[in-house]
């Protein structure tokens, strides 16, 4: 869909149930109604955090995403100036771990504010077997796999949404249960955050805190899928393209010319493949680099926490279990979908290696199926360098660094 409107974007959140279902239900394969990026995508625009090209040009939506922006900063000055009024070390990382999920949501919100016009490009570039390669088929096996795709991003997408669904709740009862206490640790002038100096402006500030919850914590899930979902649609067309170029030896006795269009066609479709990693590499760069860092500090104090509350405050202990979980949940979820990329980018020049007959054909075909094979051999990846790539070695590579500064932690106590 080319630049929809706001009421469009709508539209694609109010059908998502319907076209979940139909896929959820069909007993053979078959094509599936769009890409569950757009929903993703749709949802975004619905929270105001997509200034994209079409939705910038209209100044409503514009002003209220600066004022969101402006909003997000504001709390996170207000939690950062709350820090001095920690009493042990306890609370102090509590309030180092807010701050970092929240330095994190406002790091891709700004991200997205800043790339959204380039991640439609994006989106759009992965239409393009569909498009281009492939218009009309009715292929079982590629239809298979894309609804195995479909269906995978969909329950992942469902299941995350009602686990953040459930922890905003558990941030907002939480506070009901102590005295005067607001969602998160934040410091406002003359006093407003203390119920029992200011109980009105300390319910409006109860209100304010509420719903930016909800509303970052929406945010920074829908970034996070469409990021995820960018990931594992590349993945997705590793694996056509794999099974096309099986299936240019099942063109049989054709001509070497014949062969050689065929061919050329497949190698246009890898060529796009890789030219979108290095887009979409650009387009979510920052967000790369702010999960990396933010998982390694988020897990990393998380756990140091856990072992000092053990013992004196284990409701506390077990609250940083859980922040332990979110950050394990977060990483796992970018590693394992960068891995998939990584894993069957090599299984490009394996699939050309099995074209039947191949070295039946003319020379220039055999050095053109070499070339294909010898590119193959440099893994595709996704990467905001100087860090690691987005897989499970990086994954392993960050755990251990999380033990070892665990270790130094606990030897300097």
């Amino acid at each position: 869909m080319a630049d929809p409107d706001y009421t469009s974007y709508l539209r694609l959140l109010r059908d998502f149930w319907g076209e979940f279902r139909s896929v959820q239900r069909r007993q053979t394969p078959g094509r599936i109604p769009r890409l569950l990026m757009h929903t993703q995508r749709a949802a975004l625009v619905a929270l105001c955090h997509y200034p994209n090209k079409k939705m910038s040009s209209k100044p409503v939506y514009r002003r209220i995403n600066w004022i969101l922006l402006f909003n997000q900063t504001l709390m996170f000055i207000s939690m950062v100036c709350g820090v001095h009024e920690s009493s042990s070390i306890i609370d102090m990382g509590d309030d180092f771990v807010w701050l970092i999920g929240l330095g994190l949501i406002c790091t891709k919100s700004y991200c997205m504010h800043a790339r959204a016009t380039e991640i439609d490009e994006v989106i759009r570039d992965l239409a393009y077997y569909d498009e281009v390669v492939r218009p009309i088929h009715d292929d079982e096996e590629i239809l298979k796999w894309q609804r195995y795709c479909y269906m995978g991003e969909a329950y992942f997408g469902i299941g995350i949404f009602s686990l953040v669904n459930a922890f905003s709740l558990a941030i907002l009862l939480q506070p009901l249960l102590g005295e005067g206490r607001l969602p998160y640790h934040s410091f406002l002038p003359f006093g407003w955050h203390r119920q029992a100096l200011h109980p009105w402006t300390y319910r409006i500030a109860f209100g304010w805190l509420s719903v930016n919850s909800l509303h970052n914590l929406s945010t920074i899930l829908f970034v996070d899928l469409l990021g995820i979902s960018t990931i594992l649609q590349t993945a997705l067309n590793l694996k056509l393209l794999s099974i096309e170029l099986r299936r240019l030896g099942d063109l049989g006795s054709v001509s070497d010319n014949q062969f050689h269009v065929e061919f050329c066609r497949v190698v246009r479709y890898h060529q796009h493949i890789i030219s979108l990693v290095d887009k979409s590499n650009r387009a979510f760069y920052i967000t790369f680099i702010a999960q990396m860092i933010a998982s390694f500090a988020m897990i990393s104090i998380s756990t140091f926490e856990t072992m000092v509350a053990a013992a004196d405050d284990p409701k506390m202990a077990a609250k940083f279990v859980l922040f332990v979980m979110v950050g394990f949940v977060q990483l796992s979820a970018w590693c394992v979908a960068g891995n998939l990329v990584l894993s069957l980018s090599g299984e490009v020049g394996q699939a050309a290696f099995e074209i039947s007959d191949w070295h039946t054909k003319s020379a220039s075909i055999q050095r053109d199926i070499a070339f294909i094979m010898l590119r193959a051999q440099k893994p595709l990846f996704y990467v905001a360098r100087p860090f690691m790539p987005l897989s499970l070695g990086s994954y392993m590579i960050v755990l251990k660094q999380c033990y070892r500064l665990l270790a130094l932690l606990r030897e300097s106590m």
